[in-house]
């Protein structure tokens, strides 16, 4: 990042748990199946305790946030899973897919989000379960920062975790995210989830690009 770079990367706070949620619903505000999946922004409690628990608790949750320089403002931020040995990724795995079972009680159809993240669990059981290998979970960025580097700086933070670490990296890209992706080096291993959203009552289909960073497998 350059050092005339108008925001810098920073650890996330327990404080800063409210706003990045918001972030994250303005920055996929847009999306139809991020609504069919997760309901209505203004129920949004759940998340905050489930990302406060992670930020507290987890020994693999790497949070990163980009900080205007001048106004002090959260830009966006980033939630990677580095995984550094092969049985806590087994372990923990299993406990997303177990967790992923049960759909938000704001969900708007809680078929889009059962069927969506069993296709995510069969793919990364498929290509990077039970590797040593850094995931990322989350990527969001407020509108107004879009197109400005945020997203790509809080990419190749992480992608320098991850080569640090010599592991590779692993994402499902949303269509909006998937060009900047294949910019930062990830490709796609020709797998991708393909929903058709007139399954879930709305209109209009999702691809889901599953993409892998670093070593090939």
């Amino acid at each position: 990042m350059s050092r005339l770079s108008s925001f810098s990367l920073q650890p996330v706070t327990a404080e800063d748990i409210p706003t990045l949620v918001r972030i994250h619903d303005e920055a996929f505000e847009n999306d139809k199946l991020m609504h069919l999946m997760y309901g209505s922004p203004d129920q949004r409690e759940d998340m905050i305790g489930f990302l406060r628990g992670l930020l507290t608790t987890s020994s693999t949750a790497l949070f990163l946030k980009a900080t205007d320089r001048k106004t002090g403002e959260i830009m966006g931020w980033s939630l990677w899973t580095v995984y550094l040995d092969q049985k806590t990724h087994e372990r923990e795995a299993a406990a997303t897919e177990e967790r992923q079972k049960t759909a938000p009680d704001t969900a708007g159809n809680p078929a889009a989000f059962l069927d969506f993240y069993r296709a995510v669990a069969a793919r990364r059981r498929k290509w990077i379960t039970g590797k040593c290998a850094s995931l990322l979970e989350v990527l969001a960025v407020r509108p107004q920062a879009q197109d400005k580097g945020v997203g790509i700086a809080l990419v190749k933070a992480g992608l320098e975790e991850a080569s640090f670490h010599k592991i590779p990296a692993w994402l499902e890209a949303s269509s909006a995210g998937h060009a900047m992706y294949r910019k930062c080096g990830f490709h796609d291993i020709g797998d991708p989830i393909d929903m058709d959203l007139s399954d879930y009552g709305a209109e209009g289909s999702v691809k889901t690009v599953c993409m892998q960073f670093g070593l090939q497998n």
